[in-house]
């Protein structure tokens, strides 16, 4: 039997790096968002349950918070975006999105 000390599950406290998954109800919520953003927390932004005039709003805002901080914003789906912040470094295939909001598509 070899003496290894069993792993640790637990999280470390101190730990800045956070990823939070929003889905926004009510454009009400942008704020809850713009303020996890301004925390410096990673958000994937989950629009599906809002007409696409006000999820363009609310994408406009939060990419207009997140380029604030020096972030990006990356399109992940139709409806779907992720906000980083300036430190967080995101490796993908796609390109982030510029920092003009991107424009959600009108099915």
């Amino acid at each position: 039997m070899t003496n290894i000390p069993p792993f640790s599950w637990s999280t470390n406290n101190d730990s800045q790096a956070e990823v939070v998954v929003k889905t926004v109800t009510s454009i009400q919520e942008t704020r809850q968002v713009l303020e996890l953003v301004q925390e410096r927390k990673t958000v994937i932004l989950i629009l599906d349950k809002l007409p696409i005039n006000q999820a363009q709003r609310v994408v406009d805002w939060v990419a207009g918070g997140t380029c604030a901080i020096d972030g990006q914003t990356f399109w992940i789906g139709e409806t779907t975006f992720m906000f980083v912040p300036n430190q967080v470094r995101v490796k993908s295939s796609r390109p982030p999105i510029s920092s003009v909001a991107p424009t959600l598509k009108i099915s």
